[in-house]
């Protein structure tokens, strides 16, 4: 019994002087079965563990593979590789707890996914390894990114990114140094392509088809004298641009231009005319100031304003000139209150709501300074006033006072009270005519000035 006490004791006693030494052992290593990465460290001091881990992650090789054929090889030594563990094996050193070093031989402790913050590789380093085994970007497919086209009959859409086969130098790095952290000396770099920058699902394209979609949609319906025309989908694309900012820009030149096509259709500016005369019958009457037309300057910007606002619309273009009110009833835009003067006849009519309340024979210009024919509107009425000009015929400057005066055109021409004139009507215009104005009776100009209204057209026709 004695002899067994004994043997406990002296057992119990080396096993004590064993765990206190293997304490101070492993007060200055690290404890068994202890790895960084894939790099076992066990029982080794700080300074030999980093050692060892430098002098380890050097010697490996790393192979490059692109699409399981083999590319070449190089070290890690190549790349000048910079092992910067110093600090965190300290610290890890010194969490470790020395009483605790008999659990080691029963449990491990790996310090994984580490070396990826503590090895510093150069970018140019790497790059001359790479070009070093004839892995160069140059001649590599490069990545393509989705953009948006236009075709016709198609509409704009969205040309998908394309994959290339250049590399992300820095994604190489984060593989090699994986690989390395894994025990991998293998890299695949299909892995590290260089991906497009945008996408199809990139905002930048999303908004803009986005914006394309809601312009597109957009239906702008102008009623022109009474009919409608619908802006075609098609039309609004081809204006269509994007500036550097990626945001829709309408050309407004392009639509100045449709709007030109709106006018050949439907103004009356520039129109000859078949006019239904009093005495002729059915007469042909030259283009004049009388007419109108969309103002292509102020309705391009509403256009463009309204594709912007992005909300369908119906509404009447703007307009300029006259006997639009005539057009948009249906009628000719002379309508049925108007001034007719017939050169051949002499004649001078005046129609109120299709009425005739003025019959009156007229003195027209004489040859060399004949009335010019046309179809005019009046744009001014005075009283007592003074016309001001150059006589063709004599060849001296006048003023000619009149009581009454009605321009309708933009050379000169007008109508007025003609008290020096011997006699109206026939044959009279050929020795004393004006030059160009339409000579009025006195005794008739104050009813004339009376009826006629400021817009009123003024046919001229011989």
């Amino acid at each position: 019994m004695k002899k067994t006490i004994i043997i406990g004791l002296i057992t119990f006693i080396v096993l004590g002087l064993a765990y206190g030494a293997g304490i101070g052992y492993y007060a200055e290593k690290f404890q068994a079965n202890t790895s960084f990465g894939n790099i076992d460290i066990s029982n080794l001091s700080l300074a030999e563990a980093q050692e060892k881990i430098e002098a380890d992650i050097n010697q490996q090789t790393v192979t490059i593979t692109e699409n399981g054929q083999e590319l070449g090889t190089f070290t890690m030594a190549d790349l000048n590789a910079q092992v910067n563990t110093q600090a965190f094996l300290e610290a890890s050193y010194n969490n470790q707890d020395p009483t605790q070093w008999l659990i080691g031989f029963f449990d491990s402790v790996e310090y994984d996914n580490v070396l990826m913050n503590h090895i510093q590789i150069d970018d140019q380093a790497i790059e001359n390894a790479l070009a070093s085994i004839n892995i160069l970007n140059e001649g590599r497919i490069q990545a393509k990114d989705a953009y948006i086209d236009y075709g016709e009959g198609r509409g704009y859409f969205v040309v998908p990114e394309e994959n290339g086969t250049q590399l992300d130098v820095e994604k190489v790095k984060e593989l090699v140094v994986a690989g390395i952290q894994n025990g991998t000396s293998s890299i695949e770099v299909n892995q590290a392509y260089l991906a497009p920058e945008v996408t199809t699902e990139d905002e930048k394209i999303t908004s803009v088809m986005n914006q394309i979609e809601t312009v597109s949609n957009t239906q702008i319906t102008l009623t022109i004298a009474g009919n409608e025309e619908v802006i075609p989908k098609e039309t609004v694309l081809e204006w269509m641009y994007f500036d550097d900012n990626n945001q829709v820009v309408f050309d407004q030149n392009l639509i100045y231009e449709w709007l030109g096509t709106m006018n050949e259709k439907y103004a009356t500016y520039d129109d000859v005319r078949q006019f239904s005369s009093t005495m002729q019958g059915t007469v042909e009457v030259p283009a004049g100031t009388l007419g109108w037309s969309i103002d292509r300057d102020t309705e391009t910007q509403n256009i463009a304003d309204d594709l912007y606002a992005g909300v369908d619309v119906t509404r009447e273009p703007s307009i300029v000139g006259t006997g639009y009110q005539n057009s948009l009833a249906g009628e000719s835009d002379i309508g049925n209150s108007y001034v007719e003067v017939d050169v051949t006849n002499q004649k001078m009519f005046v129609y109120v709501d299709g009425v005739k309340v003025i019959d009156t024979d007229i003195v027209t210009g004489q040859i060399g300074t004949a009335t010019v024919t046309g179809a005019y509107s009046v744009w001014n009425k005075e009283t007592d006033t003074d016309l001001k000009g150059y006589n063709q015929h004599t060849g001296v400057d006048y003023v000619q006072p009149v009581s009454y005066w009605i321009p309708f055109d933009d050379t000169g021409q007008g109508i007025h009270d003609a008290n020096w004139q011997p006699s109206f009507g026939g044959d009279t215009y050929l020795t004393n005519g004006s030059l160009g104005c339409i000579n009025t009776p006195p005794g008739i100009m104050p009813q004339v000035f009376e009826h006629v209204q400021l817009g009123m057209p003024v046919i001229v026709f011989a």
